[in-house]
């Protein structure tokens, strides 16, 4: 463990009562806003949220995106957490069971549910599976399934 430094405590602390210290968060706005003014003083959000991204994607990695975005959304007031934020679409499934130990088809369940609406193809189909899983159906009791948008 590194020394405690009572100086730069006690400067911090008398910085804070005297209303003049400035957080990590606010050092870093500025030096941001300063980066920015460098770059283009009318930068685009577009521009500058996929600055954002590259950063958290090339410094701090994915594992940090979903804490990352709580703060941001915290920070911004914005109420509905990120599975919230997502649209979602209804999907009817039908679900061909298989016949116990013999392993071929045995007869149909409909079920519906709902998944990400912007998947598509493979992703689309995973998201389902994932979703009758949910249903209490496995891979064990599938023989097949067929889904349409409901």
């Amino acid at each position: 463990m590194s020394q405690f430094n009572t100086n730069k405590w006690f400067k911090n602390q008398y910085l804070k009562e005297a209303n003049l210290y400035e957080e990590k968060a606010d050092l870093a706005a500025k030096a941001i806003d300063q980066a920015i003014a460098g770059v283009d003083e009318s930068l685009g959000y577009s521009d500058f949220a996929k600055a954002v991204a590259t950063i958290l994607k090339d410094e701090y990695g994915a594992h940090n995106f979903n804490p990352f975005m709580e703060v941001l959304h915290a920070e911004l007031g914005m109420e509905e957490s990120l599975n919230e934020a997502k649209e979602m679409a209804t999907y009817k499934v039908t679900v061909t069971l298989a016949e116990p130990g013999e392993g071929g088809p045995s007869h149909d369940e409909d079920v519906k549910v709902k998944v990400d609406a912007s998947l598509l193809g493979d992703e689309l189909r995973d998201a389902v599976r994932d979703a009758i899983g949910k249903e209490g159906y496995n891979r064990k009791n599938i023989y097949k399934f067929k889904y349409e948008k409901a």
